[in-house]
């Protein structure tokens, strides 16, 4: 077999090889792409998510291969598709778990603040729009609060409460640069004219206006492409978005958000939120599997509701919005499992309830998804991928469904890193069985094999696909 490990965690390179040539020795790894066979007949791959294209190609030609992430799986990681997938999901099957442990999610396109009032009543859901008109004469501790994510961005970047339009609108990105804009286009035609003038003017794409090849051409007329860019000028990429704590969201540029319901009744955990981290592997065409050990996630602050304090310190429990000195100094991620007992009602059986509840929501809404999705979450026997699923479990051992993030990140830090790399493990041990590598029965596994609980096997259920193979971008 030929592998290929390149993690988005560089830390777990050299044990993601000890744990595969535990099962087969005879393994051959590359550390440089450039030297991995095309021939291969046996492919393993373990890549960090940005070279996927050349890794596809390399799975393609192999006889038996697999690959660590499906060719789209936009409809669990992107916020809006996965509110869609439970919304499809459930409409034909009210009595399905994701109907009363997924919170309220609207779906909104949104720009500029002045706008934000059309953008409600253009939601395919006035749930919203209804809930905040009410909220505006009750105090704010009687409103219904709500919490704003944009769809795809993810480490908890952009992230608003709210419980009024003015409270929506204030986050939202004013206006402004449309005046900006009126002064690009003058500047447009005032090269232009230079042009005409036979004056020196040398266009590019990163010149007002002229963003899109399209608009280029149409400028500056006949041109060669070079090597190196475009004529005299040069790519240029696209700057990341920017969020300034408590500033306004660059909501011009994102458009897509979703408003889901927030939960205000939980049981802090030594005075603060927090959340549980799931790890789900899915697998071909489909299996999923949810690993036992979980993380408890605690957010920096100690806990109060948004109207006594609004700071997303208080009420945000991504530890993408701390640093790694407070994770540590402040021991943001806990063992699930080691959560007090008398936390809530039930003495220590309320921790089996809410995982019964994580497994059973976790097989929900990766069926959903394959079900009513399959254009975006397209499943593929040769791939698998690992996530990292959110749930919040409020002051009644409800474990409520927040999100599904790609390739989660790894600490090496603190009680994470252990429990990453008996997850690793396991993951390596149910991949080397699905390619048929590894006997499932073998008793030395069983250990390692029984933190992956399997949920779902939805192999005789899919309706069979048609893709041959995942063609790399040109």
């Amino acid at each position: 077999m030929h592998v290929y490990i390149q993690a988005a965690s560089p830390w777990l390179n050299e044990p993601l090889k000890g744990f595969i040539r535990e099962h087969v020795p005879e393994s051959t790894f590359y550390d440089n792409f450039a030297d991995f066979p095309r021939d291969a007949r046996t492919v393993f791959q373990i890549c960090d998510g940005w070279e996927l294209n050349r890794n596809f190609a390399a799975t393609n030609s192999a006889e038996k291969a697999l690959i660590n992430a499906y060719p789209n799986s936009d409809a669990l990681a992107r916020k809006n598709y996965l509110s869609r997938a439970v919304e499809f999901w459930t409409a034909k099957r009210p009595g399905s778990i994701l109907k009363t442990h997924s919170p309220l999610t609207v779906c909104l396109s949104l720009d500029y603040a002045e706008y934000v009032d059309e953008a409600l009543m253009a939601a395919d859901d006035l749930t919203l729009f209804h809930s905040l008109q009410e909220n505006e004469n009750k105090a704010p501790a009687e409103r219904e609060w709500w919490i704003l994510k944009p769809a795809l961005v993810d480490c908890g970047a952009g992230i608003r409460l709210f419980s009024t339009l003015e409270e929506l609108a204030s986050h939202l990105e004013l206006a402004e640069n449309e005046v900006e804009d009126e002064d690009d286009e003058d500047e447009i035609e005032e090269g232009l004219a230079e042009k005409d003038a036979g004056k020196d003017f040398s266009p590019n794409l990163s010149f007002p206006g002229l963003n899109t090849l399209d608009g280029l051409v149409t400028a500056v007329g006949g041109m060669k492409l070079d090597a190196k860019g475009l004529g005299n000028g040069q790519l240029t990429k696209k700057q990341p978005y920017v969020f300034k704590e408590g500033g306004r969201i660059p909501s011009s540029e994102m458009r897509e958000f979703v408003a889901q319901r927030y939960i205000t009744a939980i049981a802090p955990l030594e005075k603060r939120k927090w959340h549980v981290r799931a790890y789900v592997l899915s697998i071909g065409r489909l299996k999923v599997y949810v690993f036992r050990e979980m993380l408890a996630l605690l957010a920096l602050e100690d806990y109060e509701p948004p109207w006594l304090n609004p700071s997303l310190k208080s009420s945000l429990t991504n530890t993408g919005l701390q640093d790694e000195e407070d994770i540590l100094a402040k021991e943001s991620m806990r063992e699930f499992w080691a959560a007090p007992d008398d936390l809530l009602p039930g003495g220590e059986s309320w921790k089996e309830r809410v995982f019964d509840q994580i497994c059973e929501i976790s097989s929900e809404i990766f069926r959903a998804a394959a079900h009513t999705m399959a254009d975006k979450f397209t499943t593929v026997d040769r791939c698998y991928e690992l996530f990292g699923v959110d749930f919040l479990v409020d002051m009644d051992g409800t474990a409520w469904l927040l999100e599904v993030n790609e390739t989660p990140a790894f600490y090496q830090q603190s009680i994470a890193g252990p429990i990453a790399l008996r997850l690793m493990e396991s993951v390596i041990l149910v991949a080397l069985e699905h390619m048929g590598l590894v006997d499932s029965g073998e008793e030395k596994n069983a250990d390692v094999r029984k933190r992956m609980i399997e949920v779902l096997d939805e192999t005789n259920t899919l309706a069979k696909s048609n893709i041959t193979e995942i063609l790399p971008e040109e």
